[in-house]
């Protein structure tokens, strides 16, 4: 048996002995990390050409693709809207009354309100 294509050594793990050694997030913004106020108009800058270059991406959407994106947005805001309005003692008492309205056959029993 020729073992001329195997490699020697010792296995190679996908995660490193000790752990996985978690990164440090650094501080987005240079007030935090140098614990100064910015007084350079410099530093003001950067802060503000980074909040910038976000808006600077460009919309690739389609009118349509826009519009459907907004009318979603109003629907769930619709929703949001009317779930908030009622309580839910209310949406118990309702429930309770479209099954006193339902034929005996139906019949589920009553939901109690809390106790």
């Amino acid at each position: 048996i020729e073992m001329d294509n195997v490699i020697g050594g010792a296995l190679k793990l996908k995660k490193p002995i000790g752990g996985i050694k978690k990164k440090k997030k650094k501080s987005s913004s240079k007030v935090a990390v140098s614990g100064k106020e910015p007084d350079d108009a410099g530093e003001m800058e950067e802060v503000g050409s980074a909040a910038a270059a976000l808006d600077d991406v460009p919309d690739t959407r389609t009118t349509y693709e826009k519009k459907w994106d907004d009318q979603i947005k109003k629907l769930d805001d619709k929703r949001a809207k009317e779930s908030a309005k009622m309580t839910h003692r209310g949406r118990i008492d309702d429930f309770n009354h479209k099954l006193s309205l339902l034929s005996e056959h139906n019949d589920l029993p009553r939901v109690s309100g809390g106790a």
